[in-house]
């Protein structure tokens, strides 16, 4: 974060240059070798891949190869943090995925080796921990109840059988917003007509032009469609529930997990500059999914 004190004193002698991998955005079966964390001891440098999924706020690109985002800017505080604990010069590449594909993104981490890290809103579970290696959580994942702007506001979940009655609840199959519907549905409104959408993206969209549509969402697509672009959708603050949580992938054979979770819980994460840099990137109202937050 370039608010930092300490990036103000080391701007001058940190020398990470951001090197943009474009032809490897266009093969998805192409695999990425960056240098293990053994081999950055030794030589004091290190060639590491940052891969992303073109998530807004997250890590994205621009025309030009430049990437921004919350998860670019804490990657450079990780560089510094090794920088100046283990005297370590990183040679930063970045590279996204064709059609920003979420699948692509997952499994390209997934078959690359060593240095190389994805940068997205990857929820951490058990079934993804079989095949990638996850740093400890940054941020806390929010599902939040949506429907079209037309839709009375929803006091109570206990009201939601005849509030929402005869209205249709989109869900993206097998995704954890769908489990959540599923647990309403079971508990609160057996009559729920629950119907199939591709997309958490399509998911929203189809929220802002229906007026009987709902459904849960993650809090990122509240604040991108509602906050940030002023979609008709309205948010029923009663169905919030505490999500997954989201973490920084690696592959699992890499030897950079250790490092990567020593500096996530250095404290950096509780300091203001941490907060702002949500701030910048994803919106004040991102602050509910800090992970000090949740008891709040």
């Amino acid at each position: 974060m370039r608010h930092l004190k300490l990036r103000a004193f080391l701007k001058l002698t940190i020398t990470s240059v951001m090197l943009v991998i474009l032809g490897a955005a266009n093969d998805p079966s192409e695999q990425f070798q960056g240098d293990s964390f053994k081999s950055a001891i030794e030589n004091k440098a290190a060639n590491l891949y940052y891969i992303h999924a073109g998530v807004k706020g997250f890590a994205t690109q621009d025309e030009s190869g430049k990437p921004s985002g919350m998860l670019v800017e804490l990657m450079s505080e990780f560089e510094e943090y090794l920088q100046v604990k283990y005297g370590i010069k990183i040679t930063s590449n970045y590279s996204g995925v064709p059609q920003n594909s979420f699948k692509t993104y997952l499994n390209k981490v997934g078959i690359s080796s060593g240095g190389v890290f994805g940068l997205s809103n990857t929820s951490i579970n058990p079934e993804r921990k079989k095949k990638l290696l996850f740093s400890p959580a940054f941020l806390n994942n929010i599902s939040v109840m949506l429907s079209n702007k037309s839709f009375p506001t929803l006091e109570s979940m206990d009201q939601i059988s005849s509030t929402f009655q005869s209205k249709n609840a989109y869900v993206v199959p097998s995704s954890v917003n769908h489990k959540l519907m599923i647990e309403t549905k079971n508990k609160l409104f057996l009559e729920m007509n629950m119907i199939d959408i591709p997309s958490s993206k399509a998911l929203a969209e189809k929220l802002a032009e229906d007026p009987n549509g709902y459904g849960y969402l993650d809090m990122y697509y509240y604040l991108e469609f509602v906050v940030n672009q002023g979609k008709p959708i309205k948010r029923h603050a009663v169905g919030d529930r505490l999500g997954d949580e989201f973490g920084i992938i690696m592959p699992l054979d890499s030897d950079w997990g250790p490092v990567m979770t020593e500096f996530l819980n250095s404290g950096f994460l509780d300091t203001p500059a941490y907060r702002q840099m949500v701030i910048d990137n994803l919106g004040k109202g991102a602050l509910r999914m800090l992970k000090k937050e949740e008891n709040q």
